[in-house]
């Protein structure tokens, strides 16, 4: 029998009813049995008399399985969202399965980034709801609506953009650890609030991780009996394989495709059509649709890996992507880690100079002709001033023993200088053509 109290007020089994506690890292609460979510029964057990706390609705937003309203807590003077289920729809059980689905689970997955669930019940005229925290901001689709279509992100915004995604693996990630996959992440489901806050909503087809796949439909005239997104679901959603956290690392991928790209990655004129390109995962690359020097690299790489059609290719977790997309933002992304043999070249004087290094570990050796100038050691930095002042290597630089340094590209550099004040980027430029002019005077 279904029990509407938390699960840590429901009875153990064969025990008393007292107390219990959920266990870190365990499923966010029992799977019920279908009879138990079906339509028939459950919506008189569920705990009546709630309507009377709310009063009428304040505006109404109409969505696929139900209005969003927004009421007035009358007890707590406040203002919050109510999800109420469509009248023609409280005959068909599945239906009422997926609403309780979506109340149960984000009820019970306690994370800044998900939308606090507050109450479950029936309306005095038989309609099944739940109230959540009204959140008032923008969904990410509409912040992609606004982008120039084409050309680069302008990069602050592009930073506030991934900040945005950032916390959309936090909350999969917490969702993952309680055997949850969410299944439908696209821009429209995630809001970003007036003052920053960041939501992934919208757990209608959320499944627990061991629960059988999820079934896919689709035909020519009806894009919306899709379970999910067609334009950005994985394609072992799309032919109604089992799912792992995987499903989940892709769909983040296409999020991000779509983000900087400012359009999904699969599409069609049809369902069918988005559907197959789903299933084949067939879609232009980043810099094929966008053209080169739009995404940056480091960004379409991470994409395409989590977007890999073989789920063993992906990141196994979204928080392994989370860790590349972080590296990114802090300016990691250009900071490739090379290894250099003792006696192995790493710049030639006379070449020109495309990259800068830091040393993260061993020694390198700077010489003019073959004459030795001096040694450095880790956490020293060289080949910039070539990149400032578009100039050639002014000596050669070889490792002295087995070294690990960090490549810095001549483009994320010039970037940075970019972002600064106009004068200070000019005023560092100048300082280091007069450096090398100072160089060439000693020579």
């Amino acid at each position: 029998m279904y029990d509407p109290r938390p699960v840590s007020q429901q009875p153990k089994k064969g025990g008393s009813d007292t107390e219990t506690d959920v266990p870190v890292g365990s499923r966010v609460g029992p799977r019920s049995d279908p009879g138990e979510l079906g339509s028939s029964g459950l919506v008189s057990r569920l705990t009546e008399g709630l309507a009377d706390r709310y009063g009428p609705p304040l505006a109404v937003a109409h969505g696929g399985m139900g209005v969003v309203e927004t009421v007035q807590d009358k007890p707590l003077a406040r203002v919050l969202a109510r999800k109420v289920m469509h009248e023609e729809l409280r005959d068909q059980r599945d239906v009422v399965e997926m609403f309780l689905r979506e109340a149960r689970i984000t009820g019970q997955l306690d994370h800044p980034n998900v939308v606090p669930v507050h109450d479950l019940g029936v309306s005095d005229d038989g309609g099944l709801f739940f109230t959540m925290k009204l959140v008032t901001g923008r969904t990410l689709r509409e912040w992609i609506a606004e982008l120039p279509p084409e050309g680069a992100i302008e990069r602050s915004e592009l930073l506030d953009l991934l900040d945005v995604v950032l916390r959309v693996c936090d909350a999969l990630a917490f969702a993952h650890s309680r055997g949850v996959l969410h299944c439908d992440i696209k821009p429209a489901n995630v809001m970003v609030g007036e003052f920053g806050q960041v939501y992934l909503m919208d757990w209608g087809v959320a499944r627990w991780i061991e629960e059988e796949a999820l079934r896919v439909v689709a035909s020519e005239d009806d894009d919306d009996r899709v379970i999910g997104t067609t334009g950005l679901m994985p394609p072992e959603q799309a032919r109604g394989a089992p799912l792992d956290e995987r499903a989940d690392v892709f769909a983040v991928g296409a999020l991000l495709y779509n983000v900087l790209t400012r359009r999904p990655p699969f599409r069609g004129e049809t369902g069918v059509q988005a559907l197959t390109a789903a299933l084949l995962c067939r879609f232009p690359t980043p810099e094929d649709l966008m053209g080169p020097g739009v995404v940056p690299p480091a960004l379409s790489r991470v994409i395409l890996r989590a977007m890999s059609k073989d789920p063993e290719d992906r990141y196994p977790t979204v928080i392994e992507l989370k860790a590349d997309l972080q590296r990114f933002v802090r300016g990691g992304e250009s900071f490739e880690a090379k290894v250099f043999e003792p006696g192995e070249i790493v710049v030639n004087e006379g070449d020109p100079g495309d990259e800068a290094y830091i040393i993260e570990s061993g020694r390198c050796e700077v010489l003019r002709g073959a004459e030795s100038i001096r040694v450095m050691g880790a956490g020293e930095v060289f080949g910039e001033m070539a990149i400032l002042s578009s100039g050639v290597r002014t000596a050669t630089v070889r490792a002295v023993e087995r070294s690990v340094l960090r490549r810095v590209s001549g483009k994320a550099l010039l970037d940075e200088l970019d972002e600064m004040k106009p004068w200070m980027g000019a005023l560092v430029r100048r300082l280091a053509e007069r450096f090398r002019e100072r160089e060439v005077e000693q020579d």
